[in-house]
This record gives structure tokens, sequence and C-alpha cells, in this order.
């Protein structure tokens, strides 16, 4: 029959088993930027949603969402910018011209290793003919141009 110090002995080793991975403080990751050119003549009613990748329940996955008007560039350099909206992980970014009821996604994949320093972004470019484009921070050489 185990006796009372044998089981808490027992009981402390499996505690500081358990504990010793969870030492280690994860580093924060760097914030993702998201900024919108708008280069078409009108304003764009824009609805934009940031989905975890890693989730598959859709109520789950939403992590973001902002509804904008976002006026013309008109050859402005300020273009709409929100900083540090989520921490620069995978997502799928969803957008949404909500007066026309077009809607476009991209899948951002983080491309900098989290010792580099950078600014990372997604860019979001509503073209004059009604399209829409997007880009992102890249760090390494062989990631495709977007």
């Amino acid at each position: 029959m185990p006796s009372r110090r044998r089981f808490l002995r027992a009981g402390a080793a499996g505690a500081l088993a358990g504990l010793a991975g969870c030492s280690a403080v994860p580093a924060p990751r760097p914030m993702l930027d998201l900024t919108v050119s708008n280069v078409r003549d009108t304003a764009v009613d824009l609805g934009v949603r940031f989905l975890r990748s890693d989730v598959t329940e859709r109520s789950e996955a939403l992590v973001y969402r902002k509804n904008v008007e976002v006026p013309p560039d008109a050859g402005s350099d300020d273009p709409w910018t929100v900083e540090d909206i989520l921490s620069d992980r995978p997502y799928r970014i969803e957008v949404e011209d909500r007066s026309t009821r077009s809607s476009h996604h991209y899948h951002y994949q983080p491309d900098c290793s989290d010792d580099d320093p950078y600014d990372i972004g997604v860019l979001v470019r509503f073209n004059p003919e009604g399209g829409v484009a997007f880009s992102q921070t890249t760090c390494s050489s062989d990631a495709p141009f977007l």
C-alpha cells in the first residue's frame, strides 16, 4: 500500500516535470498594419475582416472587423491606415466594397523572422477599373512579389 509520503513525492515529481517546459516566456510578435489605397474616383464603403487561418468555425476565427468609408486618394501620399491591428500571424483577410457588394480575399503569411526589425503590413489597393490588388511586406529574397 502506498504511503502518503510516496504519493506526495510522486505528485511533486509530476508537477515539476510538467512545468519544466513552461519557464520560457514567449517573445511578443510584431504587430501588423493595414493600409488601403483607393485610386478610384469615388469613395469606397469598405468592410474588412481578419480571420485566423487555424480555426474552422468562422465565428471563432474572426479576430478583427471594421467598416469605414475610404475617400479617393486623389494624389495624396496619406492613404487610410490602421496601425498595429493584430500580431503577425497567418490570416485570411477579406475586404468588401459594400456599395457594389464585391468582395475579395487574401491569405496573409508572415515572411520575416521575429528577430529582424521590420515594419510589417498589408496594402490593399482599390484600382480604378474595379479590381483589387493585395501586397505585403516581404523579407526573404525568394518571396513572390504580390
